[in-house]
């Protein structure tokens, strides 16, 4: 049927998916009150026969919806703010919001509702029933920072984390640090493992094997990058240098360091990610990975208005980074 030119309606997708028209209405609404096994044979069904329903019933709002999981100064807001002032620029509207575990569908339901022109979704994972959700709907997404591969024909727009961590450790090794730490992001998360590749492919071309030791799971947030820096900085042999995956867990560094009376960079350097205030304010400054914000954000509305129009030429966007060399990296202290 999807070869065909024939208009494929709901009661179609009802014979192929043995189930009623009122069944594949709720699953095209994002009813709830639909078992997840017919959920997912009819959304198979609908993505099999290129099935889409636009809200007919509403106009298209000339604005952009940002989804976050929650917001924190990791990088959501400087996107957040990124994505606000390009809205202002091309005259659309930007609607913020925090999508928990708990509350996603109904804030899927509200998106839906307000029709807009695209989404940007900033998460730790876009379930597939939403997905299929905006796909139904006709509304075009984009995903941020994928944490797991995405389907070919969704959007995503990214960094390139590997060549990032490659060269912030090469910066940490060209100053002559040998034992260098890393406190990383999540375990699952795409960003965190390309930047742990890149640190360990640093450290393996300056002949260095990995330090399990010196290696410490992180989660990008405040509390645990702290705990992670004071055993770090508390082990027999400490590191000379950390690298941080991203700045709000550089932050916690320092306050451990401070604590310690370690002196940065004297005592210890360390390195960021991200490039979001306050680096730049820290005393001293900090050494960080810049993440183009402003790039994303006019990436992601752009992969929108194209989907909107009809042309998209380049679907997955991977941006590059740079290192900001500040006051918080120098060589080390000779022992």
């Amino acid at each position: 049927m999807a070869g065909s030119s024939k208009k494929i309606r709901v009661t179609d997708i009802a014979d192929l998916a043995k189930v009623s028209p009122a069944t594949v209405s709720k699953v095209i609404n994002g009813r709830q009150d639909v078992a997840e096994k017919t959920r997912s044979l009819v959304e198979k069904v609908m993505r099999d026969v290129g099935f889409s329903k636009p809200l007919v019933q509403t106009k298209t709002m000339q604005t952009v919806e940002l989804i976050v999981t929650y917001m924190e100064n990791n990088g959501t807001i400087a996107l957040t703010r990124a994505a606000t002032h390009l809205g202002e620029e091309m005259s659309l509207g930007v609607t913020v919001s925090q999508a928990s575990a708990a509350s996603k569908r109904d804030v899927y339901r509200s998106v839906i509702d307000r029709n807009p022109l695209g989404v940007i979704l900033l998460l730790n994972k876009m379930p597939d029933k939403d997905a299929a959700l905006l796909t139904a709907r006709n509304i075009p997404f984009v995903i941020i920072d994928p944490v797991s591969d995405v389907p070919p024909n969704d959007f995503s727009v990214g960094i390139d984390n590997w060549t990032a961590g490659f060269d912030a450790t090469s910066h940490l090794l060209q100053l002559g640090h040998r034992r260098i730490a890393a406190i990383t992001g999540p375990k699952d998360a795409r960003s965190s493992l390309g930047r742990y590749g890149g640190y360990m492919a640093a450290l393996e071309n300056a002949g260095l094997t990995v330090d399990q030791d010196l290696v410490k799971d992180g989660n990008f947030l405040s509390e645990n990058g702290y705990q992670k820096a004071c055993e770090l900085l508390d082990s027999p042999n400490p590191p000379t240098a950390i690298f941080a995956f991203n700045d709000l867990t550089a932050v916690s560094v320092y306050r451990a360091a401070y604590e310690r009376r370690i002196r940065i960079p004297d005592d210890l350097s360390v390195v960021g990610f991200d490039n979001i205030y306050p680096a730049a304010y820290l005393a001293p400054a900090l050494t960080t990975v810049n993440q183009p914000f402003d790039l994303i954000a006019k990436s992601a509305i752009k992969l929108i208005m194209d989907a909107r129009e009809g042309h998209v030429e380049q679907r997955h966007i991977v941006l590059p980074t740079g290192l900001v060399v500040r006051g918080s990296t120098a060589a080390p202290k000779k022992r």
